[in-house]
Protein backbone atom coordinates (compact mmCIF):
# COMPACT_ATOMS: atom_id res chain seq x y z
CA UNK A 1 0.00 0.00 0.00
CA UNK A 2 1.35 3.65 -0.90
CA UNK A 3 2.47 5.46 2.82
CA UNK A 4 0.25 7.84 4.73
CA UNK A 5 2.24 10.42 2.91
CA UNK A 6 2.87 9.48 -0.36
CA UNK A 7 0.77 10.24 -3.34
CA UNK A 8 -3.07 9.86 -2.86
CA UNK A 9 -4.94 6.63 -4.18
CA UNK A 10 -8.10 5.42 -4.88
CA UNK A 11 -10.02 1.96 -4.14
CA UNK A 12 -13.54 0.96 -4.52
CA UNK A 13 -16.30 1.04 -1.91
CA UNK A 14 -16.98 -2.74 -2.69
CA UNK A 15 -12.92 -3.85 -2.24
CA UNK A 16 -11.28 -2.99 -5.89
CA UNK A 17 -7.45 -1.74 -5.30
CA UNK A 18 -6.16 -1.95 -8.32
CA UNK A 19 -3.77 -4.96 -9.79
CA UNK A 20 -1.21 -4.88 -7.29
CA UNK A 21 -3.72 -3.33 -4.40
CA UNK A 22 -2.56 -0.58 -3.40
CA UNK A 23 -5.22 1.63 -5.07
CA UNK A 24 -5.64 3.77 -8.24
CA UNK A 25 -3.33 7.26 -9.05
CA UNK A 26 -5.78 10.33 -9.36
CA UNK A 27 -5.64 10.45 -13.30
CA UNK A 28 -6.58 6.88 -13.60
CA UNK A 29 -9.26 7.12 -11.43
CA UNK A 30 -10.92 10.23 -13.15
CA UNK A 31 -10.76 7.81 -16.36
CA UNK A 32 -11.91 5.05 -15.22
CA UNK A 33 -15.21 6.29 -13.79
CA UNK A 34 -17.37 3.32 -12.54
CA UNK A 35 -14.46 0.61 -10.18
CA UNK A 36 -14.75 -2.61 -12.40
CA UNK A 37 -16.33 -3.95 -9.39
CA UNK A 38 -19.37 -1.72 -9.44
CA UNK A 39 -18.63 -0.03 -6.38
CA UNK A 40 -17.88 4.03 -6.14
CA UNK A 41 -14.11 5.25 -6.01
CA UNK A 42 -12.77 6.54 -2.75
CA UNK A 43 -9.35 7.93 -1.62
CA UNK A 44 -7.45 5.35 0.24
CA UNK A 45 -7.07 7.25 3.25
CA UNK A 46 -7.83 11.02 4.01
CA UNK A 47 -5.37 13.83 4.44
CA UNK A 48 -4.91 15.29 7.28
CA UNK A 49 -6.02 18.97 7.80
CA UNK A 50 -4.38 21.10 10.50
CA UNK A 51 -5.80 23.98 12.93
CA UNK A 52 -3.14 26.12 11.16
CA UNK A 53 -4.13 25.22 7.98
CA UNK A 54 -7.65 25.92 8.28
CA UNK A 55 -7.12 29.12 9.60
CA UNK A 56 -5.32 29.78 6.43
CA UNK A 57 -8.18 29.14 4.39
CA UNK A 58 -10.08 31.44 6.26
CA UNK A 59 -11.40 34.19 4.28
CA UNK A 60 -10.24 32.67 0.71
CA UNK A 61 -12.55 33.37 -2.24
CA UNK A 62 -14.28 29.96 -3.90
CA UNK A 63 -11.67 29.54 -6.64
CA UNK A 64 -8.67 29.50 -4.27
CA UNK A 65 -10.01 27.48 -1.48
CA UNK A 66 -11.39 24.67 -3.89
CA UNK A 67 -7.83 25.04 -5.47
CA UNK A 68 -6.48 24.50 -1.42
CA UNK A 69 -8.35 21.94 -0.72
CA UNK A 70 -7.89 19.82 -4.24
CA UNK A 71 -4.39 19.83 -3.69
CA UNK A 72 -4.65 17.42 -0.88
CA UNK A 73 -5.93 14.78 -3.67
CA UNK A 74 -4.43 15.60 -6.58
CA UNK A 75 -0.76 14.91 -7.08
CA UNK A 76 1.24 17.50 -8.49
CA UNK A 77 2.94 14.87 -10.71
CA UNK A 78 -0.77 14.28 -12.47
CA UNK A 79 -1.47 17.97 -12.43
CA UNK A 80 0.82 20.95 -12.07
CA UNK A 81 -0.05 23.93 -9.17
CA UNK A 82 -0.56 25.73 -12.91
CA UNK A 83 -3.02 23.67 -14.54
CA UNK A 84 -5.12 22.80 -11.35
CA UNK A 85 -5.33 26.52 -10.79
CA UNK A 86 -6.28 27.12 -14.40
CA UNK A 87 -9.02 24.20 -14.36
CA UNK A 88 -10.45 25.74 -11.56
CA UNK A 89 -11.02 29.58 -12.52
CA UNK A 90 -12.11 28.20 -15.63
CA UNK A 91 -14.69 25.66 -13.87
CA UNK A 92 -16.26 28.00 -11.30
CA UNK A 93 -16.45 31.05 -14.06
CA UNK A 94 -19.35 29.65 -15.35
CA UNK A 95 -21.52 30.36 -11.90
CA UNK A 96 -24.02 33.20 -11.89
CA UNK A 97 -23.15 34.29 -8.60
CA UNK A 98 -19.32 35.92 -7.61
CA UNK A 99 -19.30 34.09 -4.56
CA UNK A 100 -20.03 30.75 -6.36
CA UNK A 101 -21.78 28.41 -3.87
CA UNK A 102 -22.63 31.92 -1.60
CA UNK A 103 -23.79 31.51 2.22
CA UNK A 104 -26.98 33.50 3.26
CA UNK A 105 -28.21 34.67 6.65
CA UNK A 106 -31.92 33.69 6.50
CA UNK A 107 -34.55 34.73 8.82
CA UNK A 108 -35.97 38.43 9.82
CA UNK A 109 -33.38 40.83 9.50
CA UNK A 110 -30.74 38.00 8.54
CA UNK A 111 -30.59 36.46 11.79
CA UNK A 112 -31.69 33.22 11.41
CA UNK A 113 -29.82 29.89 10.06
CA UNK A 114 -27.00 30.39 7.20
CA UNK A 115 -27.88 28.67 3.86
CA UNK A 116 -25.42 27.16 1.58
CA UNK A 117 -26.89 28.28 -1.96
CA UNK A 118 -25.55 25.44 -4.81
CA UNK A 119 -27.99 26.73 -7.56
CA UNK A 120 -25.81 29.03 -9.15
CA UNK A 121 -24.15 27.16 -11.78
CA UNK A 122 -25.37 26.56 -15.53
CA UNK A 123 -28.28 24.10 -15.00
CA UNK A 124 -29.28 25.40 -11.55
CA UNK A 125 -28.64 21.86 -10.02
CA UNK A 126 -25.94 21.63 -7.14
CA UNK A 127 -24.06 18.80 -8.90
CA UNK A 128 -22.90 20.71 -11.40
CA UNK A 129 -20.45 22.14 -8.46
CA UNK A 130 -18.66 18.99 -9.25
CA UNK A 131 -19.59 18.42 -12.79
CA UNK A 132 -17.89 21.95 -14.48
CA UNK A 133 -14.82 20.73 -12.59
CA UNK A 134 -14.88 17.10 -14.14
CA UNK A 135 -15.50 18.16 -17.38
CA UNK A 136 -12.62 20.45 -17.50
CA UNK A 137 -10.20 17.59 -15.79
CA UNK A 138 -11.47 14.89 -18.70
CA UNK A 139 -10.44 17.76 -21.24
CA UNK A 140 -7.05 18.11 -19.41
CA UNK A 141 -6.32 14.04 -19.27
CA UNK A 142 -7.14 13.34 -22.44
CA UNK A 143 -6.10 16.15 -24.45
CA UNK A 144 -2.37 15.38 -22.91
CA UNK A 145 -2.70 11.74 -23.90
CA UNK A 146 -4.47 12.19 -27.82
CA UNK A 147 -7.09 9.88 -26.45
CA UNK A 148 -10.99 9.77 -27.11
CA UNK A 149 -13.42 8.48 -24.37
CA UNK A 150 -17.08 8.10 -23.92
CA UNK A 151 -18.79 8.94 -21.30
CA UNK A 152 -22.23 7.00 -20.64
CA UNK A 153 -24.53 8.01 -18.12
CA UNK A 154 -28.84 7.31 -17.19
CA UNK A 155 -30.96 10.50 -15.26
CA UNK A 156 -33.81 11.39 -14.03
CA UNK A 157 -32.93 14.85 -14.42
CA UNK A 158 -30.81 16.60 -12.94
CA UNK A 159 -27.76 14.63 -13.35
CA UNK A 160 -27.85 14.57 -17.43
CA UNK A 161 -28.16 18.28 -17.63
CA UNK A 162 -25.49 18.64 -15.89
CA UNK A 163 -23.03 16.28 -17.37
CA UNK A 164 -24.24 17.72 -20.53
CA UNK A 165 -23.20 21.11 -19.52
CA UNK A 166 -19.66 20.01 -17.81
CA UNK A 167 -18.89 17.94 -20.89
CA UNK A 168 -20.22 20.02 -23.92
CA UNK A 169 -17.43 21.06 -26.66
CA UNK A 170 -14.80 19.08 -24.61
CA UNK A 171 -12.55 17.69 -27.25
CA UNK A 172 -12.24 14.33 -27.49
CA UNK A 173 -15.05 13.45 -25.12
CA UNK A 174 -18.22 11.96 -26.49
CA UNK A 175 -21.69 12.16 -24.31
CA UNK A 176 -24.67 9.85 -24.12
CA UNK A 177 -27.40 10.59 -21.59
CA UNK A 178 -30.03 7.96 -21.34
CA UNK A 179 -33.23 9.11 -19.90
CA UNK A 180 -37.22 8.14 -19.49
CA UNK A 181 -39.08 9.39 -21.70
CA UNK A 182 -42.10 11.73 -20.02
CA UNK A 183 -40.57 10.69 -16.96
CA UNK A 184 -38.01 13.77 -15.94
CA UNK A 185 -39.24 17.52 -15.98
CA UNK A 186 -39.82 19.29 -19.31
CA UNK A 187 -37.59 21.66 -17.84
CA UNK A 188 -34.65 19.31 -17.63
CA UNK A 189 -35.73 17.51 -20.92
CA UNK A 190 -34.92 20.68 -22.67
CA UNK A 191 -31.75 21.33 -20.99
CA UNK A 192 -30.72 18.39 -22.36
CA UNK A 193 -31.98 17.94 -25.31
CA UNK A 194 -31.26 21.72 -26.70
CA UNK A 195 -27.67 21.50 -26.09
CA UNK A 196 -26.31 22.05 -29.63
CA UNK A 197 -22.63 20.59 -28.73
CA UNK A 198 -21.94 17.88 -31.81
CA UNK A 199 -20.28 15.91 -28.63
CA UNK A 200 -23.67 15.34 -27.07
CA UNK A 201 -26.05 13.01 -27.82
CA UNK A 202 -29.31 12.45 -25.86
CA UNK A 203 -31.14 8.89 -25.88
CA UNK A 204 -35.01 8.62 -24.46
CA UNK A 205 -35.83 5.01 -23.54
CA UNK A 206 -39.05 3.68 -23.07
CA UNK A 207 -40.21 2.61 -19.40
CA UNK A 208 -38.42 4.21 -16.27
CA UNK A 209 -34.82 5.31 -14.75
CA UNK A 210 -33.87 1.54 -13.56
CA UNK A 211 -34.39 0.54 -17.42
CA UNK A 212 -32.31 3.39 -18.42
CA UNK A 213 -29.83 2.62 -15.98
CA UNK A 214 -29.65 -1.46 -16.27
CA UNK A 215 -28.51 -0.89 -20.02
CA UNK A 216 -25.37 1.75 -18.36
CA UNK A 217 -24.61 -0.85 -16.22
CA UNK A 218 -24.83 -3.60 -18.78
CA UNK A 219 -22.71 -1.32 -21.14
CA UNK A 220 -19.84 -1.07 -18.56
CA UNK A 221 -19.92 -4.75 -17.62
CA UNK A 222 -19.46 -5.89 -21.50
CA UNK A 223 -15.29 -5.49 -21.81
CA UNK A 224 -15.62 -5.89 -25.82
CA UNK A 225 -18.10 -2.15 -25.44
CA UNK A 226 -15.56 -0.85 -22.79
CA UNK A 227 -12.45 -1.39 -24.76
CA UNK A 228 -14.23 -0.48 -28.74
CA UNK A 229 -15.75 3.04 -27.15
CA UNK A 230 -13.20 3.86 -24.54
CA UNK A 231 -15.93 3.83 -22.00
Amino acid sequence: QRKLHGEPAYVSTRGFAGPKGAGLGFEETVLTGLAPDGGLFVPQWFPQVSPEMLDSWYGLDFPSLAFAVMSLYIPRSQVSADDLRSIVERSYSTFRHEEVTPVIRTGAEGKGPKVLELFHGPTFAFKDVALQFLGNLFEHFIGRKGKHITVLGATSGDTGSSAIYGLRGKKGVDVFILFPEGRVSPIQERQMTTVPDENIHCVAVEGTFDDAQAIVKNMFKDEAANKAFGL
